[in-house]
């Protein structure tokens, strides 16, 4: 174990500080070093992020066949597994989206989780040094690891970024980013079904990213505070993106599980149709009812 653990260190934890130590020395502050780092992390990833996102569309169009496919074959899962392998083999989609992105986010969000940890924290000029490859800028003081951009609002709120965040302001904007995030994520169609069959699904639907944000605040509250900033700040340009490629998805949409019951009978809560979609069936609504007048009008 103690091997793997010198190998991951080797390979992921040094690598990462290093060049967030070395963007320190260059601007001065730990926290822009981290969302600098971010930042990087994510144009990098971005191409795999981009596929990710086709696989996941392609799949979607294919739901109509999807759902054919389960009335064909209900209850017989095999069947069912065959028949959708076949309807992607078809369309060359892949049948699960492509896990890299996850992987390696979730490997330098390891190494940043090390770093922060177990090496910042109780460091000393000489093990930080230990730990800088020898081409690079060597400290001779220990680096400020401090944040203070909230002290504006409060003197109080002052965060050690290789601890804990006291103030817990970082670890409560992650997990409301994580479940806005999550929302723009779910396709909106599949938001306003209203079958009552489904209603499982939907509730599904809401409760994975209450569920995750729980776990990310969890986590965040627990570790040092420059983890929450990093996942912090991936999770704002993950969220600026979702939006020019889902827009708003599901965040603004009542779930259709959300039931009111009047006098014995069930009535399911729709969101109203767009301007638009309501002036085109005015339209035709009308033309029609004036078609209908006009022949009792020739008589």
């Amino acid at each position: 174990m103690s091997l793997l653990i010198q190998l991951f260190n080797t390979l992921v934890t040094y690598p990462i500080l290093n060049v967030l130590l070395t963007l320190y020395h260059l601007i001065g502050s730990f926290g822009l070093a981290i969302i600098i780092l971010t930042a990087i992390v994510f144009v990098l990833t971005l191409p795999l992020m981009r596929r990710q996102t086709r696989v996941l569309k392609a799949q979607q169009s294919l739901q109509p066949e999807i759902d054919a496919i389960k009335r064909k074959y209900p209850g017989d899962l095999a069947a069912q597994t065959t028949a959708r392998q076949q309807l992607f083999k078809e369309h060359n989609i892949p049948l699960m989206p492509p896990l890299t992105p996850s992987i390696v986010q979730g490997v330098v969000l390891s190494g940043i989780f090390v770093a922060l940890n177990m090496v910042l924290h109780g460091a000393t000029v000489g093990s930080l040094n230990g730990i800088m490859y020898p081409f690079l800028f060597h400290f001779g003081t220990i680096p400020d690891f401090s944040l203070t951009w909230f002290t504006v609002f409060n003197a109080a709120w002052h965060i050690s970024l290789g601890l804990a965040d006291p103030t817990h302001i970082l670890p409560l904007l992650t997990g409301l980013l994580t479940f806005v995030q999550m929302r723009m994520a779910q396709p909106l169609d599949l938001a306003q079904t209203k079958e009552t069959l489904q209603q499982t699904t939907h509730i599904l639907q809401l409760l994975m990213p209450l569920l995750m944000v729980g776990i990310t605040i969890f986590f965040a509250w627990q570790f040092a505070a420059g983890v929450a900033l990093y996942r912090l700040t991936f999770l704002i340009m993950t969220t600026v993106r979702q939006y020019f490629t889902t827009g708003w998805g599901s965040l603004w949409v009542l779930p259709s599980f959300a039931l009111h019951n009047h006098g014995g009978s069930t009535t399911i809560v729709q969101q109203p149709a767009p301007r638009s979609t309501r002036s085109r069936r005015h339209k035709r609504g009308g033309s029609g009812s004036a078609r209908r007048r006009n022949p009792r009008r020739g008589k």
